[in-house]
């Protein structure tokens, strides 16, 4: 489609798999090896895929339960989910308790940003600082778990997290320059279509037998779909959707959370990095 190749694979899984907190990460990336309007047009995928992922992610779900006469197992014994471990209980914390988790915070993306940067020069081009700050930050909470150096406490972190991110992605979008997109907007639905019908495919043909071909596979599908197509949220509020209509999957909302929000990062982001790297860095010269 006459694409520059950097270009072009922002509007693929990076955006896609991420939203647009990986857009904005990884698209100026993009856009200082050449890829002229990676960062818009990232975005624009992102946003594309939210859209995707929510429109097809029940009605494949719900495809899936009528043709196979699907229903949930309540005999499962799982009495804990993600939301569960993560919930506050009440608890009124001290001003050190704030401190000590906003000082945790700070820790971690320092520290990350300094891995991030010793990876960088190891694989010879950029690497996101934020990728660095995740695994640090997944090494503190769960070490933490383990000897309790502080009183950590999910709901703050979380909030804190929620309104940075939307500081970020403010700035961030104020600084586009959406008028680049006009000769790319065909080109990258396109693109967005493609691996829509290519992930829906995926889900149904592959992903759904592999997963066993119950229930709780047409949950973790819908999850799938919202995820792959869009963020960690998208996946939830299609779960949430199939659970309301045709019943509860404790295993799909334990499983998608976790994977979505962490395991996930520990394949596309080197798969990511290996593209460019080894894909596309020489084609976009």
């Amino acid at each position: 489609m006459g694409m520059n190749p950097l270009t072009a694979l922002m509007a693929g899984s990076t955006p896609l798999t991420g939203g647009h907190g990986n857009a904005a990460s990884f698209g100026p990336i993009a856009a200082e090896m050449g890829g002229v309007g990676a960062v818009e047009v990232a975005v624009a995928a992102a946003t594309f895929g939210l859209i995707f992922g929510v429109l097809v992610g029940g009605p494949v779900a719900r495809m899936l339960i009528e043709k196979n006469h699907l229903t949930p197992d309540n005999s499962e014994t799982m009495d804990t989910s993600v939301e569960e471990i993560n919930a506050g209980h009440g608890e009124k914390l001290t001003n050190l308790d704030v401190l000590k988790n906003v000082t945790a915070i700070l820790f971690c993306m320092a520290l990350g940003t300094e891995i991030s940067g010793w990876i960088g020069k190891l694989i010879g081009m950029s690497f996101p600082s934020y990728v660095g700050a995740m695994f640090v930050a997944m090494l503190v909470r769960n070490l933490n778990e383990q000897f309790h150096w502080y009183h950590f406490r999910f709901p703050l972190v979380d909030g804190i997290g929620d309104v940075m991110l939307n500081l970020y992605l403010s700035m961030a979008l104020m600084s586009l320059n959406l008028y680049q997109l006009l000769d790319l907007i065909g080109p990258v639905l396109l693109i967005v279509v493609a691996q829509v019908a290519a992930l829906v495919l995926l889900s149904i043909f592959v992903i759904f037998p592999i997963l066993g071909k119950n229930y709780d596979a047409a949950v973790m599908c819908a999850g799938l779909l919202g995820h792959g197509l869009g963020a960690t949220p998208s996946a939830i509020v299609n779960m949430t959707a199939v659970k309301d209509k045709y019943g509860m999957s404790r295993k799909a909302f334990m499983i998608i959370p976790i994977v979505g929000a962490f395991l996930v990062d520990i394949i596309y982001q080197p798969q990511t990095i290996a593209f460019i790297k080894f894909f596309v860095q020489g084609f976009a010269g």
